[in-house]
Protein backbone atom coordinates (compact mmCIF):
# COMPACT_ATOMS: atom_id res chain seq x y z
CA UNK A 1 0.00 0.00 0.00
CA UNK A 2 1.19 3.52 -0.78
CA UNK A 3 0.27 6.24 1.71
CA UNK A 4 -0.81 9.32 -0.17
CA UNK A 5 -3.17 12.24 -0.16
CA UNK A 6 -4.90 14.50 -2.64
CA UNK A 7 -4.43 18.02 -1.30
CA UNK A 8 -6.51 20.98 -2.44
CA UNK A 9 -4.25 24.01 -2.92
CA UNK A 10 -5.20 27.52 -3.94
CA UNK A 11 -4.28 26.48 -7.51
CA UNK A 12 -6.01 23.10 -7.54
CA UNK A 13 -5.41 19.54 -6.40
CA UNK A 14 -1.96 18.00 -5.94
CA UNK A 15 -1.34 14.40 -4.92
CA UNK A 16 1.47 13.45 -2.58
CA UNK A 17 2.59 9.80 -2.60
CA UNK A 18 4.71 7.94 -0.05
CA UNK A 19 3.74 10.28 2.78
CA UNK A 20 4.27 9.70 6.49
CA UNK A 21 2.34 12.71 7.79
CA UNK A 22 -0.68 14.79 6.88
CA UNK A 23 -0.02 17.79 4.64
CA UNK A 24 -1.29 20.85 6.49
CA UNK A 25 -0.67 23.75 4.11
CA UNK A 26 -2.96 24.67 1.23
CA UNK A 27 -0.42 26.84 -0.58
CA UNK A 28 0.90 25.07 -3.68
CA UNK A 29 4.59 25.78 -3.02
CA UNK A 30 4.33 24.88 0.66
CA UNK A 31 2.47 21.66 -0.19
CA UNK A 32 5.23 20.68 -2.62
CA UNK A 33 7.83 21.50 0.03
CA UNK A 34 6.01 19.39 2.66
CA UNK A 35 5.74 16.44 0.26
CA UNK A 36 9.44 16.68 -0.63
CA UNK A 37 10.41 17.01 3.05
CA UNK A 38 8.72 13.63 3.59
CA UNK A 39 10.65 12.19 0.65
CA UNK A 40 7.37 11.88 -1.23
CA UNK A 41 6.43 12.19 -4.89
CA UNK A 42 4.50 15.20 -6.23
CA UNK A 43 1.82 14.18 -8.74
CA UNK A 44 -0.54 16.41 -10.68
CA UNK A 45 -3.84 14.51 -10.86
CA UNK A 46 -6.24 14.95 -13.80
CA UNK A 47 -4.51 18.05 -15.19
CA UNK A 48 -6.27 19.95 -17.96
CA UNK A 49 -9.70 18.50 -17.01
CA UNK A 50 -11.74 21.66 -17.46
CA UNK A 51 -14.92 19.95 -16.21
CA UNK A 52 -13.53 19.86 -12.65
CA UNK A 53 -13.30 22.96 -10.48
CA UNK A 54 -10.37 21.52 -8.54
CA UNK A 55 -8.02 20.87 -11.46
CA UNK A 56 -4.44 22.09 -11.20
CA UNK A 57 -3.31 23.14 -14.67
CA UNK A 58 0.48 23.09 -14.73
CA UNK A 59 2.56 25.61 -16.64
CA UNK A 60 6.15 25.37 -17.80
CA UNK A 61 7.09 27.35 -14.66
CA UNK A 62 5.68 24.50 -12.50
CA UNK A 63 7.73 21.69 -14.06
CA UNK A 64 10.57 21.95 -11.54
CA UNK A 65 8.09 21.26 -8.70
CA UNK A 66 6.38 18.23 -10.30
CA UNK A 67 7.62 14.63 -10.31
CA UNK A 68 4.76 12.95 -12.17
CA UNK A 69 1.70 13.73 -14.21
CA UNK A 70 -1.41 11.58 -14.08
CA UNK A 71 -1.73 10.91 -17.80
CA UNK A 72 -4.78 8.69 -17.44
CA UNK A 73 -7.61 9.31 -15.00
CA UNK A 74 -10.57 6.98 -15.46
CA UNK A 75 -12.99 9.69 -14.28
CA UNK A 76 -12.04 12.16 -17.02
CA UNK A 77 -15.25 12.29 -19.00
CA UNK A 78 -13.48 13.54 -22.12
CA UNK A 79 -10.43 11.59 -23.30
CA UNK A 80 -8.89 14.77 -24.70
CA UNK A 81 -7.98 15.83 -21.14
CA UNK A 82 -5.98 12.63 -20.61
CA UNK A 83 -4.39 13.16 -24.03
CA UNK A 84 -3.35 16.72 -23.07
CA UNK A 85 -1.81 15.39 -19.85
CA UNK A 86 0.12 12.75 -21.78
CA UNK A 87 1.40 15.33 -24.28
CA UNK A 88 2.45 17.67 -21.46
CA UNK A 89 4.32 14.89 -19.64
CA UNK A 90 6.14 13.78 -22.80
CA UNK A 91 6.95 17.34 -23.88
CA UNK A 92 8.47 18.17 -20.48
CA UNK A 93 10.08 14.82 -19.65
CA UNK A 94 7.88 14.19 -16.61
CA UNK A 95 7.18 10.71 -15.28
CA UNK A 96 3.71 9.27 -15.84
CA UNK A 97 1.14 7.62 -13.60
CA UNK A 98 -2.56 6.79 -13.85
CA UNK A 99 -5.39 6.57 -11.37
CA UNK A 100 -8.93 5.33 -11.11
CA UNK A 101 -9.98 8.24 -8.85
CA UNK A 102 -12.47 5.71 -7.50
CA UNK A 103 -15.50 7.05 -5.68
CA UNK A 104 -17.26 3.68 -5.74
CA UNK A 105 -16.13 0.08 -5.33
CA UNK A 106 -16.74 -0.79 -8.99
CA UNK A 107 -14.24 1.89 -10.06
CA UNK A 108 -11.31 0.53 -8.08
CA UNK A 109 -8.62 -0.65 -10.46
CA UNK A 110 -10.01 1.11 -13.52
CA UNK A 111 -6.61 2.76 -13.97
CA UNK A 112 -3.16 2.56 -12.46
CA UNK A 113 0.38 1.49 -13.14
CA UNK A 114 1.97 -1.90 -13.67
CA UNK A 115 5.58 -2.74 -13.00
CA UNK A 116 7.50 -5.72 -14.30
CA UNK A 117 10.13 -5.60 -11.57
CA UNK A 118 9.89 -6.42 -7.89
CA UNK A 119 7.85 -3.82 -6.04
CA UNK A 120 10.43 -3.52 -3.27
CA UNK A 121 11.17 0.06 -4.24
CA UNK A 122 8.07 1.18 -6.09
CA UNK A 123 8.99 4.84 -5.64
CA UNK A 124 12.27 4.27 -7.50
CA UNK A 125 10.45 2.45 -10.31
CA UNK A 126 7.90 5.27 -10.70
CA UNK A 127 10.60 7.94 -10.74
CA UNK A 128 12.67 5.96 -13.25
CA UNK A 129 9.76 5.99 -15.71
CA UNK A 130 9.58 2.19 -15.87
CA UNK A 131 5.95 1.99 -14.68
CA UNK A 132 3.43 1.14 -17.41
CA UNK A 133 0.19 3.13 -17.36
CA UNK A 134 -3.17 1.39 -17.96
CA UNK A 135 -6.76 2.51 -17.76
CA UNK A 136 -10.39 2.30 -18.78
CA UNK A 137 -13.10 4.88 -18.29
CA UNK A 138 -15.51 4.89 -15.38
CA UNK A 139 -19.18 4.67 -16.22
CA UNK A 140 -21.06 7.94 -16.67
CA UNK A 141 -23.49 6.56 -14.08
CA UNK A 142 -20.73 6.80 -11.49
CA UNK A 143 -20.49 10.53 -12.22
CA UNK A 144 -24.26 10.88 -11.88
CA UNK A 145 -24.19 9.05 -8.52
CA UNK A 146 -21.34 11.27 -7.28
CA UNK A 147 -23.20 14.47 -8.23
CA UNK A 148 -26.40 13.15 -6.63
CA UNK A 149 -24.62 12.32 -3.37
CA UNK A 150 -22.97 15.77 -3.27
CA UNK A 151 -26.32 17.43 -3.94
CA UNK A 152 -28.04 15.39 -1.20
CA UNK A 153 -25.31 16.31 1.30
CA UNK A 154 -25.86 20.01 0.58
CA UNK A 155 -29.59 19.58 1.27
CA UNK A 156 -28.94 18.53 4.89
Amino acid sequence: MIAGSEIVTQRGEITGLFLQNEIVSRDFYEVVEEIKRQNGIVVVPHPFDRLRKSTFTPTTMDIKFIDCVEVYNSRCVLQKYNNEALSFAIQHGLKMVAGSDAHFRNEIGNAGIEVSESCEDLKKIILSGKARVFGRKSSLLDHVFTKTIKWLRKQK
